[in-house]
């Protein structure tokens, strides 16, 4: 009976606590995250009774966590692929729903916009129509402003978003390095409380809606949380750590958002987030918010570029040239954003052309011309003050490699509206000489050229294809020179502005000196030493201010070389005193005090400078010594400034000074090289009132920058006032072989804007006889001062191209004939054209973004937006398959089934209720042997 009451007692213990776990089971139905438990019950030890074995009943073993560690971690990516999706589905529709609609999207405001050009260009006189103009243009910028403000809007909720999502994340991994630190109070799984290990899972789930989770389990059922490709990187839960994540937004790109890994220790950049709400959020900002971010700056960009470059280049209602219509806001944080409209005054609206084309009245032909101006990316030498630095001295010269089969090398191009420009050729050899050309092939300065020169010349880049030679204007100014230029080629030198200083008698007694007015002081043309080789100079090769300098020079005194004194003697002949020049020769040898070499010896025109026993004692010793030999030298000496100054005695001005030592090729006491130095020449002109007097040294006959450079001048290509077009600068040399060139320059003024010369200078466009095979030829002559632009041939099979010249491009209707004739000239009347509106308009259909149109390309991006957002509904559909699929699996194991815990509940009651009968049984048993007597 005590066996029978036993295994009874032992039953109802075990069935009750089954009954308990039912009950917890049914109890927790409802609970997030509860794992179904369930009682192990096992038989108990049998004893044995003679020869068999008597069963003990049932034993009590425990209760088991039902619990899958591979649906657990399937449920757990199948949440974290899910919630990728969800930010891009739900923040993406909101971008398209703003960009796609159609009162707040861009494509309506852009078609209002083109429709008032529309508009405009049928009346351009109309001021209501350039008010609606300029209103149209307003409401594309308040569009623009409009949509990068819902952006904005887009970018604070999902930057609201990746912070509140870091947040809840570190607060996750926080808890569960607290769960992990109850977990490490056991050594093994089997003794964790089950609700301990679902609070585990539970948080697991939690943190996989932000980021796909690597996860390692201990022996006790603590975990190890990694977000990178591995379980040990970029670990976020170690144990009972945890480490914090940040954020850091990048200024210059605010749509893309690092995230940091311990941002406030070591911190290192978490690169492994690639699903989880996070990564959702993270590719929405990056490939939605930032492309259409910077989309819709891009057509800002870009419409703000077009339509200016359009605008700029019309004309007003005031008759002035238009300017910009669109500004974006430097300081704004996009350009769409910082879009606004400059253009207040619809008078100012630049709805006429720059230009316009006249059909003269006597053409025979019914052709008919459009004009347009397109600017165009200049060719051939980079401009002046790119290649040489505003310093006409020789000390500035740079090198070209002059020469050779091209015959020309380029040098610069002189802008448009330079002034003053002065182009030097120094060290010239026999056979080099500058040149200035235009664009179009007149030849401005240089050397008359062969045919064969000709070509050459045109043959090098920067010319207008189809230009011409032409040497009508060579060397010429005022009225016959190109466009009334004033020019010079040789060596010059103006009158120039001196100020004076006079006393301020309102200063009191001892007065006070002021600036005067500026009076002329005469010309001076000062050359360098003279050639030391000149031995004769021919007549006939240079003039002088007009005289043809036609007399041979003198016979030279020393048998071998011409000095300065006879080349200045030579130079004043009775021609050029009647012009009032002056030619004075000198010669100065000039010796820093520091370069003396007091202890060497000297001789000075062969005759030798006594030296004192330990040498000169100072340089005022040595300039005494070389006084007392002047008589026999011809030599002076004077102390200066620091300088020793050797010049010639009166009445030998100019003459070589020849300085040597004893013995020859050893160092002289002057510090020098030992050798000839010849004297300078320079010219004077009177003052004469009400003239200009320049002095001017031109070439004739076969003179060359060699010949002036024998007489110590420098060759200089001269443009007086400004330059009227381009002019390209050559050095031209005739030999086969490569050689060296020095070039300086001096120059003013600054580039003109190409349009503002055109528009003030009006053209004439005259088709001519006399192209090859009597073909027509087109001239373009400068209405002003009759000068002839360009004369080029023109193409029957190419005429549909147009006319170009400098940017202007003339279309005609159909061939012209020989005696049309067009004006080409600036267009003054900003209310009676409208082909700038014309332009303005065709950006509507313009392939601007690749092959599209700016509207097109807007439309497109929406588009791709709209891939976007529909593969990211699919994808989030289809995901939200699997996971449902993984909580399936996850409950088939670990969720409660109402059903199965009732047939359980029933079958422990029976089971509970059958052990309380069994020790009710035991019971009356024991009872009965109790009343047995």
């Amino acid at each position: 009976m005590s066996d029978i009451l036993g295994i009874a007692g032992n039953a109802v213990t075990a069935y009750q606590l089954a009954l308990g776990t039912v009950s917890n089971n049914i109890a927790n139905v409802s609970t997030d995250g509860y794992s179904r438990q369930s009682v192990e019950l096992s038989a108990g030890a049998p004893r044995a009774i003679g020869t068999a074995f008597i069963g003990s009943g049932v034993v009590f073993d425990r209760v088991r966590r039902q619990y899958d560690a591979f649906a657990e971690a399937n449920l757990r990516n199948s949440n974290s692929d899910m919630q990728a999706q969800v930010p891009v589905v739900d923040y993406a529709n909101r971008v398209i729903d703003v960009l796609g609609g159609q009162t707040s999207g861009l494509t309506s405001a852009l078609d209002q916009f083109y429709a008032s050009a529309r508009a405009l260009s049928a009346d351009p006189a109309s001021t209501v129509l350039r008010g609606a103009f300029v209103r149209d243009a307003q409401g594309v910028t308040a569009r623009f402003s409009q949509l990068s403000g819902q952006l904005d809007l887009v970018d604070v909720e999902t930057r609201d978003a990746v912070d509140s999502s870091l947040g809840q994340l570190n607060t996750l991994t926080t808890q569960l390095a607290a769960v992990n630190r109850q977990l490490s109070k056991q050594t093994t799984l089997e003794r964790q409380p089950a609700e301990l290990l679902d609070q585990r899972d539970r948080v697991l789930r939690d943190l996989s809606q932000f980021a796909r989770l690597n996860t390692r389990f201990g022996v006790n059922g603590s975990v190890q949380v990694s977000l990178g490709a591995s379980i040990d990187k970029d670990v976020i839960v170690n144990g009972q750590t945890a480490v914090r994540i940040g954020a850091d937004y990048n200024a210059a790109a605010p749509e893309k958002v690092g995230l940091v890994l311990d941002s406030y220790g070591n911190a290192s950049s978490l690169v492994g987030v690639t699903s989880g709400k996070l990564a959702g959020l993270l590719t929405f900002r990056e490939q939605v918010l930032g492309s259409t971010r910077n989309a819709l700056d891009f057509v800002a960009q870009t419409l703000v570029k077009e339509v200016n470059s359009i605008h700029r280049e019309g004309v007003d209602a005031y008759g002035d040239k238009g300017g910009d219509l669109f500004a974006i806001d430097p300081a704004a944080r996009s350009s769409a954003g910082g879009l606004s409209v400059v253009v207040t005054d619809p008078l100012r609206i630049a709805a006429a052309a720059q230009f316009r084309v006249s059909k003269d009245p006597d053409n025979t032909s019914v052709v008919d011309a459009l004009i347009s101006y397109q600017p165009i990316q200049p060719t051939g030498p980079s401009a002046l003050n790119q290649v040489l630095v505003n310093n006409g001295s020789p000390a500035a010269d740079k090198r070209f490699s002059a020469g050779g089969a091209g015959m020309f090398t380029p040098v610069a191009t002189v802008p448009a509206g330079f002034k003053d420009v002065v182009i030097y050729l120094d060290q010239a050899s026999d056979d080099q000489q500058l040149s200035l050309v235009t664009r179009d092939g007149r030849q401005i300065l240089g050397p008359s050229l062969s045919s064969d020169q000709q070509a050459k010349l045109m043959g090098q880049a920067g010319f207008t294809a189809g230009a011409t030679y032409s040497d009508a204007y060579l060397g010429k100014s005022g009225p016959d020179g190109y466009k009334d230029i004033s020019v010079f080629y040789g060596a010059r030198a103006g009158v120039v502005k001196q100020q004076t200083f006079v006393m301020d008698p309102k200063a009191g007694v001892q007065g006070e000196v002021k600036a005067g007015p500026t009076v002329d002081a005469p010309a001076v043309l000062s050359g360098g030493r003279i050639s030391a080789s000149l031995a004769s100079l021919a007549p006939g090769l240079l003039s002088l201010n007009g005289v043809m300098l036609s007399t041979a020079s003198p016979t030279p005194r020393n048998g071998s070389s011409l000095q300065a004194d006879e080349v200045a003697t030579w130079l004043n002949q009775p021609q050029v005193a009647s012009l009032g020049i002056t030619a004075t020769a000198s010669n100065d040898v000039r010796v820093p005090l520091g370069q003396l070499k007091l202890d060497k010896t000297l001789v000075i025109n062969t005759h030798v400078i006594n030296q004192p026993v330990g040498g000169f004692a100072s340089g005022q010793a040595l300039a005494d010594a070389i006084n007392a030999a002047s008589s026999d030298s011809g030599v002076q000496a004077r102390v200066s400034q620091g300088e020793l100054v050797l010049t010639n005695v009166q009445g030998q001005y100019g003459r070589n000074i020849n300085i040597e030592s004893l013995p020859a090729g050893s160092p002289n006491a002057l510090g020098i090289a030992s050798g000839v130095y010849t004297g300078r020449i320079e010219l004077t002109r009177s003052l004469q009132t009400g003239q200009d007097t320049p002095i001017e040294i031109s070439f004739a006959g076969n003179g060359r920058p060699s010949d002036l450079a024998k007489l110590g001048f420098r060759t200089g290509a001269y443009v007086l006032g400004g330059a009227p077009d381009d002019l390209m600068a050559f050095v031209g040399s005739a030999s086969s072989t490569a050689n060296t060139a020095w070039v300086a320059a001096s120059y003013a003024g600054q580039a003109s804007e190409p349009t503002t010369v055109l528009r003030a200078n009006p053209m004439r466009l005259d088709f001519v006889t006399g192209g090859s095979g009597r073909a027509v030829r087109y001239r373009i002559t400068d209405i002003k001062t009759d000068t002839v632009l360009a004369e080029r041939e023109l193409d029957p099979k190419q005429f549909e191209d147009g006319i170009n010249y400098q940017g202007l491009k003339v279309s005609l209707s159909s061939m012209p004939v020989v005696g049309d004739s067009f004006v080409l000239d600036g267009n003054k009347d900003g209310t009676g054209n409208n082909e700038n509106m014309l332009r303005l308009l065709r950006l509507q259909s313009k392939a601007l973004v690749g092959s599209k149109s700016i509207g097109e390309a807007y439309i497109d991006h929406v588009n791709d937006m709209g891939n976007i957002a529909r593969q990211s509904t699919i994808a989030l559909d289809a995901l939200q398959v699997v996971h449902d699929q993984a909580v399936e699996s996850r409950d088939k194991v670990s969720g409660v089934s109402l059903d199965e815990e009732a047939a359980n509940l029933i079958r422990f009651q029976q089971a509970y209720q059958a052990s309380a009968k069994v020790m009710q049984v035991a019971t009356a048993l024991f009872d009965a042997v109790l009343q047995v007597r």
